[in-house]
């Protein structure tokens, strides 16, 4: 499974958009690049982000290795589904 994510920044110096805090953060991802570009709009989001790949198994490692990281909001526009952390460590979503 792979989502798309506003991101800022390459390689390692990427940062994700998050929501929360520092020690307790979700990361927005989105389905699809439509589903991205809908996100992206309704965010209102500056042009300085832009769209970067990433698959389940990153979210997968967060959650195992980052305790601040508390799961991932899936479509914030429309869906507004939360996978919590618990759900990626016990590979219930996907």
């Amino acid at each position: 499974m792979r989502f798309i994510c506003p991101a800022i920044g390459e390689d390692h110096e990427r940062d994700f958009l998050v929501t929360g805090s520092l020690e307790d953060f979700k990361i927005i991802a989105f389905s699809s690049m439509d589903e991205y570009e809908k996100g992206f709009e309704y965010l209102e989001l500056a042009a300085d982000y832009e769209p970067c790949e990433v698959s389940i198994e990153l979210f997968r490692e967060l959650a195992k290795n980052d305790d601040e990281f508390s799961g991932i909001i899936l479509d914030i526009h429309s869906k507004n589904k939360v996978i919590s952390k618990k759900e990626l460590q016990e590979e219930l979503f996907f």
